[in-house]
């Protein structure tokens, strides 16, 4: 059987009572997470409002979904290309370790504008989620680990455009050959250019909503009768061979109705690449246990696995001296700089210290951290993202090590915590509306879709 039926099949069988108790909890985690980064990219991202204008412009007064962030309608597929962008635009969504990919901001987008559309229950938005997850951390955990990346794709964009074939053909009841069909058509959809890296480009925020549309056109085109390609992922000339230098088919459907990927996307506390949230979490550590004194540092080490160094140390000058939020981002040292001056790293400082601009205190200890790879950290990753830090001040020399991150199964955040995330990225709606989402979350499967989405209609008028 194709990797694509076994994918169809197991979209159109689960049924929300196969769902172990832990999935649906963590399952509606997820969702209430994405839901806070969709606005908060819009809220707090520079790319938000751009972004909504163009695609503004291309809707022409479209319905049948909602924009999380501005509470308008748009088509389904524009409006899950604007909710998939915005929450990935300020590298908060959640993600899985060991496919190297935030399939979140597509997964849960591309269910709320499917299930908007057709007044899905509670029970349906879940199972189609967890669907979702299941299906893009597969494929990209077949597509070996980095190895995507080295080709110059970002699995975030290009797997989540299968997965959401999955996601509306399920809401949709569409039969197991249009699903196919649907993947078939993926297969000439699938993109996310690395690129973007070398200038903090705003490529990689609209991935995600990329997706979700082609997902929308293809999906629509199959119900139509139109033929997608056969093996979409295994053939000579298919997926797994065009998107990775080591791909692993069979890791495309290892386990899948057994084994619930779900449960190991992790949801992240700081809005900078996952690759820094080690170093943060340590040297955090370090400042408020007052163990060294900023101002006295004279050398920052950070060593983790090879291929973070290649996102958040390399070229090590360039990350010593981040010109943008994108930058920052995606650059240890600044992570160091922030986690050693302000104790903290959310997003509201975040912003105030690339707003404000860098303090000489600031500057110098992004110029005395080095970044390196270790050959004990390579051989535990991606199955696990451990890190090292090691500071110098004067005689003393502090070392501090680990191998689980806040927000992994291992030390999960609590439904309270990610609520917590709503409030930071969602200043600006009421506090009454935050918490009658929060509480629809919560009881998802008591709810239906329109309990959820309605407060968020005409929030910002109030």
């Amino acid at each position: 059987m194709e990797i694509a039926e076994r994918y169809a099949e197991y979209a159109v069988g689960l049924e929300f009572e196969q769902l172990p108790a832990e999935v649906v909890d963590h399952a509606k985690k997820l969702i209430l997470d994405i839901i806070a980064n969709s606005i908060g990219g819009y809220e707090w991202a520079d790319s938000g409002e751009p972004i909504a204008t163009g695609v503004r412009a291309l809707d022409r007064g479209g319905a049948g979904a909602t924009v999380l962030a501005t509470g308008e309608q748009m088509a389904s597929e524009w409006a899950s290309l604007v909710n998939g962008a915005m929450a990935h635009s300020l590298d908060y969504d959640n993600h899985h370790a060991k496919g190297v990919i935030h399939a979140g901001s597509s997964v849960v987008t591309c269910a709320l504008a499917a299930g908007e559309a057709v007044g899905a229950t509670g029970r349906d938005l879940i199972t189609s989620v967890v669907i979702g997850y299941e299906i893009a951390c597969r494929l990209a955990m077949a597509l070996g680990p980095h190895s995507s990346h080295e080709m110059g794709s970002h699995p975030t964009g290009t797997c989540a455009t299968f997965s959401g074939s999955a996601i509306i053909g399920r809401l949709r009841g569409s039969p197991p050959e249009v699903i196919v069909n649907s993947m078939g058509l993926n297969g000439s959809q699938a993109a996310g250019s690395m690129q973007y890296v070398v200038n903090g480009a705003w490529n990689k925020r609209l991935h995600p909503g990329w997706a979700n549309h082609a997902a929308f056109v293809s999906s629509a085109l199959a119900e139509a009768g139109v033929i997608g390609a056969a093996e979409v992922f295994e053939g000579r000339q298919g997926f797994l061979q065009g998107y990775a230098l080591r791909p692993d088919p069979p890791a495309a459907t290892e386990g899948l109705g057994s084994r619930f990927e779900t449960l190991n996307v992790a949801i992240k506390p700081f809005s900078l690449c996952r690759y820094t949230h080690q170093a943060l979490e340590l040297l955090i550590g370090l400042a408020e246990e007052g163990a060294v004194e900023p101002e006295s540092i004279d050398s920052i080490l950070i060593e983790m696995p090879t291929y973070g160094v290649a996102l958040v140390g390399s070229p090590i000058e360039a990350k010593r001296h981040p010109t943008s939020a994108v930058d920052a981002q995606f650059s240890a040292p600044f992570a160091a700089a922030l986690a050693l001056t302000e104790r903290r790293a959310g997003l509201d400082v975040f912003t105030r210290v690339i707003e404000e601009g860098y303090s000489d205190g600031f500057a110098r200890l992004m110029s005395v951290t080095d970044v390196r790879s270790a050959e004990d950290l390579d051989a535990m990753h991606p199955e696990f993202w451990p890190g090292r830090v090691t500071v110098r001040s004067g005689s003393k020399t502090l070392e501090r090590s680990a191998i689980h991150m806040r927000g992994e199964a291992e030390i999960p955040m609590s439904f309270d915590e990610v609520a917590d995330k709503l409030t930071e990225l969602a200043p600006r709606h009421p506090e009454s509306i935050r918490s009658r989402v929060t509480e629809v979350v919560k009881d998802l499967e008591h709810h239906d879709i329109e309990d959820l989405i309605s407060p968020l209609r005409g929030a910002l008028d109030e």
